[in-house]
């Protein structure tokens, strides 16, 4: 008996409170651990003024780091500090950053999120589309020479971390081939989109995306949906089809396909909710412009504004996303109700 409106409005009620409550304990948590670092970028930059020989006396000394904590929101008391941070996550505003004097945080996030999405929305679109065939092919029938071959060349794939990979193709396709550029998101300054801008970025993200497409189609996706695919092949209502003489292609889409769908949905969600994160190896070793190594430089610079805004962005991101799996799941599985 299906379950009354009251009961789905009263679900879709209690996972929007735990989904607030969840962003709002881990923005604490990261404000927190963010907090307890024991980097201090001001008098970083502090000590760089005046190794860069800026003479100063200590008054000006004292007053210019004076100056710079209040701007920077460093001289409140911790309660203070705490909720015009809770202030600023939630309008987006984190305040200036370190390594760019003069521009905010958000800015700078918001700037690079577009190499960052894009890059890794195609990688992780086509990793999962291209695992999720392979393996259902490979499943289903796995005594073809096509499907041993695939399941071969995807253990010897997987355990490859993605970093080393990127390296070799760096080596053999930027170095010794010069098929591609070393690293970089693009070579061609222009204020406009055009033709030749998008081909040139296309060309400079080839190899980190093949560097995470490789390892993520012919990895753990290629063979999470193999081994499902495998468990399903073996059902009763599988092998009925096929001695009724359900054609082969039939049996792939509805029987197997629909049936491993849902946990490996749950697996593109997650993929998707972390894009926020960036792809920080991969970012570093390409010299590629996403969030990555906007990251890696905020970690290095002790940049706390940078820093909490891509923490914040990513929890929020994944989040929403197990939030937005959690109620549009019952669609996808008509095994799962609303409770």
């Amino acid at each position: 008996m299906p379950l009354s409106i009251s009961a789905t409005k009263q679900f879709i009620l209690t996972r929007t409170l735990q989904y607030l409550a969840t962003i709002l304990s881990s923005v604490s948590i990261t404000y927190v651990i963010v907090k307890a670092m024991p980097v201090n970028a001001l008098e970083a930059m502090l000590e760089e003024i005046t190794r860069l020989g800026q003479v100063m006396d200590p008054e000006s000394l004292k007053i210019l780091r004076q100056t710079f904590y209040e701007m920077f929101g460093m001289s409140e008391s911790p309660l203070e500090a705490y909720w015009k941070f809770l202030v600023r996550v939630f309008s987006f505003n984190f305040g200036p950053s370190l390594i760019s004097y003069g521009t905010r945080a958000d800015e700078l996030i918001f700037a690079r999120l577009p190499w960052t999405i894009g890059l890794l929305l195609v990688t992780i679109l086509i990793s999962w589309i291209v695992g999720n065939l392979l393996g259902i092919i490979a499943g289903y029938s796995p005594e073809k020479r096509l499907s041993k071959m695939l399941e071969s060349v995807a253990i010897t794939v997987y355990p490859i971390p993605y970093y080393i990979l990127a390296l070799l193709l760096v080596f053999i396709f930027a170095y010794c081939l010069r098929i591609f550029p070393m690293g970089g998101g693009m070579s061609i300054v222009s204020e406009q989109i055009t033709l030749d801008v998008i081909i040139n970025i296309i060309w400079h993200s080839t190899l980190p995306a093949l560097s995470m497409v490789i390892p993520g189609a012919l990895g753990w996706g290629f063979l999470s949906s193999k081994v499902l695919s495998t468990n399903i092949r073996v059902e009763d209502y599988v092998r009925f089809a096929e001695l009724r003489g359900v054609p082969h292609s039939i049996i792939l889409k509805r029987y197997v396909l629909r049936n491993i769908l849902p946990p490996q949905i749950t697996n593109l969600a997650m993929s998707l909710g972390g894009i926020f994160n960036g792809a920080l190896l991969t970012e570093i070793i390409f010299a590629y412009p996403g969030v990555g190594s906007l990251l890696y430089r905020a970690i290095l610079c002790g940049d706390l504004n940078t820093l909490m805004g891509i923490a914040i962005f990513s929890i929020i991101g994944v989040t929403t996303a197990a939030f937005l799996l959690d109620l549009i799941y019952p669609l996808l599985d008509p095994r799962v109700r609303y409770r």
